[in-house]
């Protein structure tokens, strides 16, 4: 296993380095993330510090609510991270990782909030 995930857009102009030791894969269900995703968003958290982004000019932001913003590709649409406003952390999407990440959900967040064609993905206790 190396020691850095690398994420990368659909297109490829986008592509963020984080390291492995950053925090397992959290699964928010949220109404935004349900309707920005078609589903549940999964996502590793890392400090902006710690990540490298190439294609950063290609990223089109927007406030997503009053405490996060996000970005997406402006060339192909992937939707690629998630800022919490003030936190110093991204969030990038899980489904970029390039190859196996060795990372598994820790958490599901908003979990009140998943509508009921699904079941919560299993947390290891």
């Amino acid at each position: 296993m190396t020691e850095t995930l690398h994420a990368i857009c659909h297109c490829g102009k986008v592509h963020v380095t984080l390291p492995v030791a950053s925090a397992g894969v959290l699964a928010c269900h949220c109404g935004d993330c349900q309707k920005m995703h078609g589903n549940f968003n999964a996502f590793l958290a890392a400090p902006r510090a710690d990540l490298t982004v190439t294609g950063e000019d290609a990223l089109v932001w927007y406030r997503s609510s009053a405490a996060a913003r996000r970005a997406f590709c402006g060339t192909c649409g992937a939707r690629v991270v998630k800022e919490i406003t003030g936190a110093g952390r991204w969030l990038v999407s899980a489904g970029l990782i390039d190859g196996p990440s060795g990372k598994r959900i820790i958490k599901n967040l908003w979990d009140q909030s998943k509508p009921d064609w699904y079941d919560l993905p299993e947390v290891p206790a």
